[in-house]
């Protein structure tokens, strides 16, 4: 086990103890969100047959100009068309598909008609106005690569090829669970110096966000048996992964590091040389993961979103990259710090200029700072103070989280 890690080596060293999920088929219909386990490939032609891209008139090329008779019509979904001979005409509409025989379409403002007879003054060239079978789609092209996330976009892809059914992966069950004597459930009553347990939903929900099942257990007491307990019961379970918020530390009330070797887990790691999120233990049971956060709610969210993220998305099928900037910082940071900083913030874009702008609230409770975080602003441990101006690379979290 290492005691102390950089943020890196420690997402790195998550990521390598996570195992590829299994695959289930799910209908198209309820797989938004999803992610696909195997490649979808296209059943059909887009569109399926040539066809007409407005309304107009289908004809010859070689009888115009010249006037022509109009045989029929052809809609949309017509099952039967006719085929044209020398000097015939078919009505068209949009979507409709092209009759046997003719190579052009010329649009209804550009025809003289009288009755059954047309008449038409300009040439057209073969193929003028055909929307081609197979221009937007051929058969067995590439629609998704597996790892993708499903799109209301994606799901109208498939629906066009008729794929009622897809490959997606099974979504990994996290059990959460929130320990501490002065947390309350929201909607209950709270004590004088007790505090609601905002950190199991705001947790909750970027797992759920990322692709995984959240399942929030009741609250523990900071109490190291009933912490044990809690902690075995999940591991024990169908769960996938069992992470924890509060006792992380190393306080009289902070069980996480005895729990975790009364088990006989595996330590990978235990602390994280970054602020918040630094106080960050790192168990493997069984092939189970088991993480403990920090008790304060922006301290385990920051944990959650730069050392756990590649695991979790992983664990769940996604094929996400950490995607890093370069940006200048909107403000100054006059102080300094032995650890790495991370800073919660936006992009601003000034006067044509692209900017890191950091939320106001540092504090490790503070969760507030997260509303609108799209930006994780890294600052190296011992950094000269910060004037405005000064480059810092910057982590962008990606679109499915914000």
């Amino acid at each position: 086990m290492q005691a102390y890690m950089e943020w890196e080596a420690a997402a790195e060293l998550l990521l390598r103890q996570v195992m590829r999920p299994t695959a289930e088929s799910v209908s198209v219909a309820h797989s938004l969100g999803r992610i696909l386990a195997a490649d979808c490939f296209a059943h059909t032609a887009i569109p399926p047959f040539d066809k007409s891209p407005f309304d107009g008139y289908a004809c010859r090329s070689e009888d115009v100009p010249g006037t022509l008779q109009v045989i029929g019509t052809a809609a949309a979904g017509c099952r039967t068309l006719p085929a044209l001979a020398e000097g015939e005409a078919l009505r068209i509409f949009t979507g409709a598909p092209i009759p046997p025989g003719a190579d052009a379409v010329i649009k209804q403002e550009d025809v003289q008609a009288e009755g059954m007879i047309i008449r038409i003054e300009q040439k057209v060239r073969h193929g003028t106005n055909i929307i081609r079978q197979g221009e937007d789609l051929r058969v067995d092209q590439l629609l998704l690569r597996a790892g993708t996330r499903l799109t209301p976009g994606h799901l109208g892809l498939l629906a066009s090829q008729g794929i009622a059914k897809v490959e997606v992966f099974r979504k990994p069950v996290v059990s959460l669970i929130a320990t501490g004597n002065e947390l309350h459930e929201p909607g209950e009553s709270c004590s004088p110096h007790g505090i609601y347990n905002s950190s199991s939903y705001v947790l909750s929900a970027y797992l759920e966000k990322m692709g995984l099942i959240s399942e929030r257990q009741p609250i523990v007491p900071d109490e190291r048996e009933a912490m044990l307990c809690a902690v075995r019961r999940s591991l024990e379970g169908p769960a996938d992964l069992v992470l924890t918020t509060g006792g992380a530390s190393v306080g009289d009330y902070d069980f996480a590091s005895s729990t975790a070797s009364a088990l006989g887990s595996e330590r990978l790691f235990w602390k994280v040389n970054m602020k918040p999120g630094g106080a960050l233990l790192a168990s493997r049971w069984k092939g189970k993961l088991l993480i403990s956060l920090s008790g304060n709610p922006a301290a385990a969210l920051m944990s959650l979103l730069t050392v756990l993220r590649p695991a979790l998305f992983a664990m769940a099928g996604a094929q996400e990259e950490n995607v890093f900037w370069q940006l200048p910082i909107w403000e100054g940071m006059p102080k300094t710090s032995s650890a790495v900083r991370m800073l919660r913030g936006h992009l601003l874009i000034e006067d044509g200029q692209a900017w890191f702008q950091e939320h106001q609230g540092r504090g490790n409770g503070n969760i507030a700072s997260f509303a609108g975080c799209e930006l994780i602003g890294i600052v190296p441990g011992n950094t000269a103070p910060l004037e405005r101006g000064d480059q810092i690379r910057v982590l962008r979290l990606p679109p499915c989280l914000l």
